[in-house]
């Protein structure tokens, strides 16, 4: 197993343990722990070693291995090579979808293609939904039927169509479906069809991880006070209570009354909320009341006619937007139409997608030694690009452009925002070789 030397730095340093201690408690010789430690890149080590060193810092020995992305700034699949990820699925009784895999990292949570093969005049056998959202556009050349419930509703029971007129590089109707939405496909007519689905990773993902460890009556108790949505009052209730104030004390510190800091959390007064978070210690964007905006069952839609009205230029790009919603704000989709060389360089904060629905296009990026690097892909050809990481496309063609939740998510935006020099903060803890400052 391939050990990462910064994972490993960063345990000890949780666990508050010198190099000697560790060595001592894993049973392995000191020279051979910081001959480790003196390699920047990590080391193979056997597996018996690398389980000693695990229990020995109290953690899972995954947790102190590499993960494969170190220094990968691009992947790319072909046509062809996307072709071989061919998975036939049966259910209902007939040959359902085919899956294709886009490209994407070991490990990591990639874009799917569907050939859509349950037949017109059938209504399409649900299946039981997943924990991470999705973005799904079709790719036609067919209009598609979606149902996402039992009972047949204009909510659950709808076509997504394909786009049959102008602006082709505008390929169909997408829309954005929550956590846990049951949800399957039809062919709309004898015409075939094709969609992508990018089942983005979830930022529930880690609590329901720690959830699943919890006793019966702590998951009951948190379900309860969630309820059928958590409001502002019901988050300042349990933030207060953390801090030994109910809403009534809370209020006299800031010199109100209990019933105006009541009615701040109801209607939103900005302000009054920002000072409660000043004198307490809470981020006061947490108190502010959401306005979503989904269907009846949660889904979120786009169909071409809107895309159509927000077509505009992006740095030499023709781009409209696919489905987007504030209640998942780390899903995100783009068209884009390239023309010639004048696309300009695209640098984005999450890890990106790229499906290419036609023409010839050309990838080039900056590589992790700061040179350049290209791959010429054709329709169908994919590219999975890191966050931050240079690139640009040119040629003449067409494109999808998929954004999810992994670094940087909304989420850590929050908190890069609540963090104390955030960018010497990152700074330093980026591959940081340092123990915490007591080894001799």
């Amino acid at each position: 197993m391939r050990l990462d030397t910064f994972k490993v730095v960063h345990w000890m340093n949780v666990r508050k343990m010198t190099v000697g201690q560790v060595a001592e408690a894993a049973g392995l010789g000191r020279a051979r722990l910081a001959a480790l430690l003196d390699k920047p890149g990590g080391d193979e080590w056997p597996e018996p070693e690398v389980s000693a060193l695990s229990r020995a810092l109290g953690v899972e020995p995954e947790r102190l291995t590499e993960s494969g992305r170190r220094d990968l700034t691009v992947v790319t699949r072909t046509a062809a090579e996307l072709g071989e990820t061919r998975r036939p699925i049966q259910r209902d009784g007939i040959h359902f979808y085919n899956y294709y895999t886009m490209a994407a990292p070991p490990g990591a949570v990639a874009p799917v293609i569907l050939d859509i093969l349950c037949p017109a005049g059938r209504v399409p056998a649900l299946n039981n939904g997943h924990l991470e959202p999705a973005i799904t556009v079709n790719l036609g050349p067919g209009d598609i039927h979606g149902r996402w419930g039992e009972e047949l509703t204009d909510a659950t029971w709808q076509v997504i169509e394909a786009n049959g007129g102008e602006d082709p590089w505008i390929v169909g109707d997408s829309y954005l479906e929550p956590s846990y939405c049951p949800h399957s496909y039809s062919l709309a007519s004898d015409v075939p069809a094709r969609i992508v689905s990018y089942t983005g990773q979830s930022n529930l993902a880690g609590l329901l991880e720690d959830v699943n460890d919890w006793s019966e009556p702590a998951a009951t108790e948190l379900f309860g006070w969630l309820g059928s949505e958590p409001s502002p009052k019901a988050l300042a209730g349990l933030l207060l209570a953390r801090r030994g104030h109910t809403i009534d004390s809370a209020a006299a510190e800031l010199g109100m009354s209990g019933e105006k800091l009541a009615a701040a959390l109801e209607y939103g007064a900005v302000e009054d909320l920002r000072e409660l978070g000043w004198r307490l210690g809470l981020d006061d964007r947490l108190l502010l009341r959401r306005d979503l905006r989904h269907d009846d069952v949660g889904k979120t839609y786009m169909n071409v006619a809107e895309c159509r009205r927000q077509v505009r230029d992006f740095f030499g790009y023709r781009v409209t937007s696919l489905a987007g919603a504030p209640h998942l704000p780390d899903l995100s989709g783009l068209y884009l139409s390239v023309r010639g060389d004048a696309g300009g360089d695209l640098l984005e904060p999450g890890e990106t997608h790229y499906l290419v629905t036609g023409g010839s296009l050309r990838l080039d990026w900056v590589t992790a030694d700061g040179g350049t690097a290209s791959r010429e892909l054709a329709a169908d050809g994919t590219a999975w690009v890191a966050p931050f990481v240079k690139h640009r496309w040119s040629g003449d063609g067409s494109l999808i452009k998929l954004g999810s939740g992994r670094h940087l998510t909304y989420l850590d935006l929050y908190e890069l925002t609540n963090t104390y020099a955030a960018a010497a903060t990152l700074r330093r803890g980026r591959r940081d070789g340092r123990s915490w400052g007591y080894d001799s």
